[in-house]
C-alpha cells in the first residue's frame, strides 16, 4: 500500500502548529483581560442625565417569555420599541399594556425589524438591540451605561442560557468557552461579535452603521443571516471603540431540544464563514489579526480532522506520525511512562532516547524531520494551552458536570457542521434565507 506523501505530513503539521499558536494566544490574552467596568464609576438613576432606548424585534416568540422580557425592559429603559416582523398579536397587546411602543412591518427578517426600530429613535443617547427572549438584569444595564459614558461607542456582555433540559445547560457551558474567546479579543481592543441577544450602542454611531442593513445582498439575494456579525464588521470598519463586559450578563432561553440546538449551530457556523470571507474580501483589517487567525483555523481544522480520519481508515497500519500512535508527543508520554515503570521495577529497563526515535524515523528525510519538529511543538503548545483553558472552565464544570460533557458533544457536532458548511459554501445563495416557521419556546 502506498505511503502518505511527506509533504502531506508537513502540511498537517503546519496546520496543527497554527491551531496551537491560536489556542495559546487566546489563553494568554484572555488571562490578561481587564473588565472595563472596573475602571469607571458606577452610574445611578439619579446621575443619569440622558435617555436610553431598547429595540426589540419579535417573531414567533412564546408570549409568556416575551411579556417577562418587556416588563423588565420598560422598567429600565426610557423607551422600548417593539417591532413585529410580519406579526402583531399577541405582542402588540402585551407591549402596549406595559408601556412599550409597538410597530409591525412586513415580514422581512430580523435585519429589517432592527433597521426600522432604529429609524424611530429621537433624542436617545444610547440604544440596546435586544432579542425578544433575552432578559437584562439591572446590574448589566447600569454597568453598560457607565462604560459607554467613559468613551466607548458600543459593547456587548456575556450571554447565559436558561433552561433545565440538558441541551440548554450544555449551551450555557459553551458560553464559558465563548467568554474566554471574547476576553482575548477585548484585550486587543476588539470584540469577536456584538451579540445579537444584547448589545448597546451610542445611538448616533448605530444610525451610521445600521443604514442599509436590511438591503444587503450577496449573489443577488438578500442576506438575512448574521445580522450581529454584519454590525460587528461595520463597527470595526468604522473605527468604533468597542468593549466586552465579562462581569455583566444577559440571560436568554436555551434550545428546547438537541435538534433546535443543531439548527442554531448550523446557522451560526454558516454566518461565521460567510462574514469571514466577506471581511477578507473587503480587506477589513480593523477586525484584527486574531480574528483572521481564528478564522483560518476554523476553515483548516475541520478539513484537517476529516482528512486525518480518512487517511487513518485508508492506512490503518501506517508508521508515520499523524496517523497512529507514532505521534511524537504521544510517543514521549508513552516512553516516559515506561521509563518510570522501569525505574520502580514494574517493567524491565529498556531505555529508548528521543534522539534514537528521531534518527530511526526522520533523520534521512528533511521534510519528515521538519514535520516531526513542528508537530511536536504544536502538541506541547496545545497541551499547555488546553490545561490553561481547563483551569478557567473547571469551576463551571464542577457545578454542572453533565452539562460540561454534553457541551463537548456539541463542540464535536459543530465540527461536523463546519465541514458541511464548507462543502455547501457554493450553495450560499440557497442558505442565506432561514426559511423557517416560528419556533415557540417554552418557559
Amino acid at each position: 500500500m502506498r505511503e502518505i506523501p511527506n509533504w502531506v505530513e508537513l502540511m498537517f503539521s503546519l496546520t496543527s502548529l497554527i491551531f496551537a499558536v491560536q489556542l495559546a494566544l487566546i489563553f494568554l490574552l484572555s488571562s490578561r483581560y481587564s473588565d472595563p467596568s472596573t475602571n469607571v464609576s458606577p452610574l445611578s438613576p439619579s446621575a443619569k442625565g440622558f435617555k436610553t432606548a431598547a429595540v426589540v424585534p419579535v417573531y414567533g416568540e412564546d408570549e409568556n417569555v416575551f411579556e417577562r422580557v418587556i416588563v423588565k425592559l420598560t422598567r429600565l429603559f426610557d423607551r422600548v420599541i417593539v417591532v413585529g416582523d410580519g406579526v402583531s398579536e399577541p405582542y402588540r397587546s402585551i407591549a402596549l399594556a406595559h408601556g412599550a411602543e409597538f410597530y409591525s412591518v412586513p415580514r422581512s427578517g430580523k435585519r429589517g425589524a432592527l433597521e426600522y426600530g432604529v429609524s424611530l429613535l429621537r433624542d436617545e443617547k444610547y440604544v440596546a438591540l435586544v432579542d425578544s427572549d433575552t432578559e437584562v438584569p439591572d446590574e448589566t444595564y447600569w454597568k453598560s451605561l457607565a462604560v459607554l459614558e467613559s468613551g466607548y461607542d458600543a459593547l456587548t456582555v456575556r450571554i447565559r442560557y436558561k433552561g433545565d433540559n440538558l441541551t440548554a445547560r450544555a449551551q450555557d457551558f459553551l458560553g464559558y468557552y465563548n467568554d474566554v474567546l471574547n476576553r482575548a479579543f477585548a484585550r486587543l481592543g476588539k470584540v469577536y461579535v456584538l451579540n445579537g441577544q444584547f448589545s448597546v450602542y451610542r445611538a448616533v454611531k448605530l444610525r451610521e452603521i445600521i443604514a442599509g442593513l436590511s438591503s444587503r445582498k450577496l449573489l443577488g439575494r438578500l442576506i438575512v443571516v448574521g445580522d450581529d456579525k454584519e454590525l460587528t464588521s461595520r463597527a470595526h470598519m468604522a473605527g468604533l471603540r468597542l468593549a466586552y463586559l465579562s462581569s455583566a450578563e444577559a440571560v436568554t432561553y436555551g434550545a428546547s431540544s438537541l435538534i433546535v440546538a443543531v439548527k442554531q449551530l448550523l446557522r451560526w457556523t454558516r454566518s461565521g464563514y460567510l462574514y469571514l470571507f466577506m471581511d477578507l474580501a473587503s480587506l477589513n483589517y480593523r477586525r484584527g489579526f486574531l480574528y483572521y487567525i481564528a478564522g483560518v483555523v476554523s476553515v483548516l481544522y475541520p478539513i484537517l480532522g476529516a482528512s486525518v480520519t480518512a487517511l487513518g481508515l485508508m492506512h490503518p497500519h501506517h508508521h508515520q506520525m499523524l496517523i497512529n500512535l507514532n505521534d511524537p508527543f504521544l510517543w514521549l508520554v508513552r516512553e516516559w511512562t515506561k521509563g518510570l515503570l522501569a525505574m520502580i521495577g514494574v517493567l524491565p529497563k529498556e531505555p529508548r532516547l528521543f534522539a534514537v526515535f528521531v534518527h530511526e524515523h526522520f533523520v534521512y528525510d528533511s521534510t519528515l524531520l521538519l514535520a516531526g519538529t513542528l508537530k511536536l511543538a504544536a502538541d506541547l503548545l496545545t497541551a499547555l494551552a488546553t490545561l490553561g483553558f481547563v483551569m478557567q472552565v473547571l469551576p463551571k464544570a464542577r457545578e454542572d458536570p453533565k452539562g460540561a460533557v454534553v457541551s463537548l458533544g456539541l463542540l464535536w457536532i459543530q465540527g461536523l457542521l463546519s465541514i458541511y458548511s464548507l462543502i455547501t459554501l457554493y450553495k450560499v445563495s440557497s442558505w442565506l434565507t432561514r426559511g423557517q416557521e416560528p419556533e415557540k419556546r417554552s418557559e
